[in-house]
């Protein structure tokens, strides 16, 4: 079956720390095994990197990754059989609790190989000669990881025909270049309509399980295809999902779904990661980014920098050590700026909401430099956009490609159409908060604004759980006006104290995972709560 060599070729994959050891330890917990102690890195085990128990019977398994040879079976310390002699020589009298000395013990090895064919007569003499009716000597290989994997994550409670359909369309369209996550997502919400449903903690472990095998198959198969950012927007989805689950659901005090929340936001993190390192790659070269036509490039170059800003923001909010980040939301913010000094697509939005990508740096140069540079930045902003809006490519507020590349090529005339805009809202809260009134005048009297309404958006934590459902998110929320006020008037009532209460109702603030709001402004191309830096404007004017 497809969905096996799937499981195969990710097995294969995995690292012995921290990757294959984990998943293991993952599997003999839905297999009904007691784990008595985690992998940890860095520290010795004296042969033994797991212990476990089922039925009376003690089991020390010695996990390696790739093929058993000849050359690591008996060379250095890390020799397969140095880590067995370890366990016979050391672990069983000086490791082992004295509640498991009279049980009879099993030492298994585990590799996600093979035993190669020349090491196949050893390993068969090595265990003959150990083996007696208190200890017994096994293995377990690739072949036997990727059956335990499909039974216990992929079996057909868990992981039913409809999500193996599912899974399947998911892997087979990832090389297409405008990708869709209909599959993917639908697949999810079959999870977590499952995790509702659920009353045990044990069904709802074993779910999560499979969701975050069937995670981790998606995200190899994509990074294998160097789909960097569809990784990270399967990442983002269960984590908006799990968010929602746990706000409907109020577990955000019930430790195992917040370890499984944990382990997603893991992913996010890794996914992150390997985008910024291969970006990093490229991003002094100039115009390195594809340059297919203007509307492609330009449009790549927003998606690339909510990805950035969402994760520079992330970084600088909310992750703490635990979750091994390499960089920090100041490495980010500085590949920004070496992307948008080579590339020209950065300053020149397509579509007006857009202005979701320019708030994001916006807030994230706010956090980061304490603002530093925000004055040159919005002013450099409007110099482009009013540029292209006087050559007739305004930022369109329907996203539409084909609409988009008329505009961009003359083709029609779109001044009639822009009847309101977020993007120049955007821009005029921001010139007013850091104090450039001039420019906010300039800004309102341009001639091609004058028959447009200058808007912003905002949310009540009331309608909090309506902004996880695609379907309902669009009437969430309502808009602010600008041009109906006189400039003078507008950032005191941005900076209203009253008005920023209700913000911290929000789960995501309450509860320090502000980046989930921002995830969802970005996917679902709703506007980001302007309280987000509202607020720290207000923190410096006290």
């Amino acid at each position: 079956m497809m969905i096996k060599l799937v499981i195969e070729e990710y097995l294969s994959s995995l690292k012995e720390k921290d990757e294959l050891d984990i998943l293991f330890s993952d599997l003999l917990k839905l297999d009904g095994y007691i784990v008595k102690n985690l992998p940890k890195t860095g520290e010795r085990q004296y042969g033994g990197d797991l212990l476990a128990e089922k039925d009376g019977e003690v089991y020390l398994y010695v996990i390696k990754q790739g093929n058993l040879t000849r050359t690591n079976w008996d060379s250095g310390q890390n020799s397969v059989r140095q880590s067995i002699n370890e366990i016979f020589d050391l672990y069983l009298y000086m490791m082992l609790p004295s509640e498991y000395q009279k049980k009879k013990k099993n030492i298994v090895f585990v590799t996600n190989g093979v035993i190669s064919d020349a090491m196949r007569p050893t390993w068969e003499s090595y265990k003959n000669q150990y083996n007696n009716e208190n200890i017994r000597i096994t293995e377990i290989l690739l072949s036997h990881l990727v059956e335990l994997v499909f039974r216990y994550a992929f079996n057909e409670t868990l992981f039913d025909e409809r999500k193996r359909s599912l899974l399947r369309k998911c892997l087979y369209y990832l090389d297409e270049s405008d990708y869709k996550l209909d599959y993917f997502e639908s697949m999810v919400n079959l999870f977590f309509e499952e995790i509702e449903e659920t009353k045990t903690d044990k069904k709802r472990n074993k779910l999560f399980s499979s969701l975050q095998m069937m995670l981790s198959l998606v995200s190899y198969n994509a990074l294998e295809k160097q789909r960097y950012r569809v990784n990270i927007q399967f990442a983002e989805y269960v984590l908006i999902s799990i968010w929602s689950f746990i706000k409907k659901s109020n577990y955000f005090e019930d430790e195992k779904t917040v370890r499984w929340l944990n382990k997603f936001i893991s992913f996010y993190v890794d996914s992150n990661e390997r985008f910024i390192d291969n970006l990093t790659q490229f991003s002094k070269v100039r115009n390195g980014l594809p340059l297919h036509n203007p509307v492609e490039y330009r449009t790549l170059c927003f998606n690339i920098l909510g990805f950035l800003c969402l994760y520079g923001i992330f970084l600088s909010t909310t992750v703490p050590s635990c979750f091994g980040q390499k960089y920090t939301a100041k490495n980010v913010l500085n590949l920004i700026v070496v992307l948008m000094n080579n590339n020209y697509g950065f300053y020149y939005p397509v579509y007006d909401n857009d202005g979701i990508e320019i708030s994001l740096l916006f807030y994230l140069v706010l956090l980061v430099r304490d603002g530093k540079g925000l004055g040159s930045l919005i002013e450099t902003y409007i110099k482009h956009i009013e540029a292209n809006i006087q050559s007739g490519k305004y930022p369109i507020l329907e996203r539409q490609y084909s609409l988009a590349m008329q505009v961009e090529f003359n083709a029609i005339s779109y001044s009639t159409r822009y009847t309101a805009s977020y993007l120049w809202g955007v821009l005029l809260e921001w010139s007013l908060l850091i104090g450039q009134d001039k420019l906010s005048e300039k800004m309102v009297n341009y001639d091609f604004l004058h028959e447009t309404t200058l808007q912003n958006w905002n949310c009540l934590s009331g309608e909090e759980l309506g902004l996880y459902n695609k379907n309902e998110v669009q009437k969430q929320g309502y808009a602010e006006i600008f041009d109906e006020r006189e400039l003078n008037n507008i950032k005191k009532v941005m900076l209203n104290h009253e008005s920023m209460i209700d913000f911290e109702s929000f789960s995501f603030i309450e509860y320090s995972f502000p980046a989930i709001g921002l995830m969802v402004s970005r996917k679902y191309r709703m506007p980001v709560i302007p309280t987000y830096w509202r607020q720290k404007f207000l923190k410096c004017r006290n």
